[in-house]
């Protein structure tokens, strides 16, 4: 039976005859079977095609768990077109990798590298089946990941992800890079990641992102990446991470320009190297170990506001630094305000540096001799703390 023949699609004289209810495609019409041991690929990448030869729509996934595979060398797997929702119901409707993802590698499940736009996963539950326990460079099967989007000749434009789980991944649970434009990321759960969680990157003229209100769940295994991860954005811009919750730490830079990071809740580490114009505000980060927790490199144009720093380690809880022998450029423009520091290492540390300000800084519970450790340091502002 032709799924298209089973909704009509609704013209309107005011919206000039566009299409405002698409086509469904269910998988199950398409021969998926959930809760068998029969690969499910073939009928899913069927009603992809199909809701791409309708000029969009939605694909449903009912509840139960269907099985994917690699076919061949295709990546993604699963190729969303253009105007087309992926849509389940909840984290009932699972699409689950076939356990030989674990001997192999570049099982990317759903998404797209074709010139797209206008694309939704929402209400889904992704399971990367894989078996490894922690991370082992060489051996981890580390480009398997659920959601893939990368557009070399092209853009992918639009694409919203929300309301889904996403876990057991060895390589990213959510993965977007070159060519990518204007993606939501939105309530997404993830867990069990050997990579990343959610990755981002991209080149001149890509970004315009928000990733908010998702985060990880505690993990089982060892994850050998963040939960939130910013890299190889040189040129990007428009990155927006806020109101967040990550289990392992937050990496961010990689050249991104325009980035924002607030309101998020960290445990770990917040990191980035090669920021431009970034604000990082109201973040609260409970700090692991005796790195520094707060760490910026080489950065143009940076604004540390009103985030509250915590450790029971002898950590840095801010330091900003430039000018090596690899790089002669210092961090500059920097500003560091009203966020809170209560730890008992140095609180605030400066090195290779230039026009920076730090003012109304609250300090608890350090031992240092100075709250603020300047080294090759011109045009550095220093206002007491309180």
């Amino acid at each position: 039976m032709n799924p298209l023949s089973l909704r009509p699609i609704l013209v309107t004289a005011s919206l000039f005859a566009m299409v405002i209810d698409a086509a469904e495609f269910d998988i199950t019409r398409y021969g998926a079977v959930a809760n068998d041991a029969r690969d499910d690929t073939l009928a899913i990448r069927a009603a992809l095609e199909d809701c791409g030869k309708a000029g969009g729509g939605t694909v449903i996934v009912p509840k139960g768990i269907f099985l994917v595979s690699r076919q061949a060398s295709e990546t993604p797997i699963l190729t969303i077109p253009s105007k087309t929702t992926v849509r389940g119901e909840g984290h009932d409707s699972v699409l689950k990798f076939d356990p030989r993802v674990n001997q192999s590698n570049f099982w990317r499940m759903l998404g797209s590298t074709v010139a797209s736009a206008d694309i939704a996963i929402r209400n889904l539950h992704l399971d990367g089946a894989n078996t490894y326990p922690a991370y082992v460079k060489g051996t981890t099967p580390e480009q398997n990941h659920g959601i893939f989007f990368y557009c070399k000749d092209g853009n992918v434009d639009r694409v919203t992800v929300e309301d889904c789980l996403i876990e057991n991944f060895s390589g990213d649970c959510v993965s977007f890079s070159e060519g990518c434009r204007n993606f939501t990321i939105r309530r997404v759960v993830v867990r069990n990641f050997l990579r990343q969680g959610i990755q981002m990157g991209g080149g001149e003229g890509d970004g315009g992102h928000l990733v908010t209100k998702c985060h990880d769940l505690e993990h089982t295994i060892r994850p050998g990446g963040t939960t939130i991860h910013v890299e190889h954005a040189e040129g990007g811009k428009g990155f927006h991470i806020v109101d967040n919750t990550c289990r392992s730490s937050l990496l961010v830079g990689g050249g991104a320009e325009d980035l924002v990071v607030r309101d998020n809740e960290v445990t770990g580490r917040i990191e980035g190297n090669g920021i431009r114009n970034g604000t990082f505000e109201n973040n609260r980060l409970t700090g692991l170990g005796t790195s520094p927790l707060m760490q910026f490199g080489y950065a143009d144009g940076l604004v540390l506001r009103g985030n509250t720093i915590h450790s029971k380690e002898n950590a840095v809880g801010i330091y900003v630094w430039g000018t090596s022998r690899y790089n002669p450029a210092p961090s500059q423009r920097i500003v560091i305000e009203g966020n809170t520091l209560d730890l008992p290492g140095q609180p605030i540390s400066l090195n290779g540096v230039k026009e920076v300000t730090v003012r109304g800084n609250h300090i608890r519970n350090s031992t240092a001799q100075s709250p603020v450790e300047t080294k090759r340091g011109e045009q550095v502002t220093i206002t007491p703390t309180e």
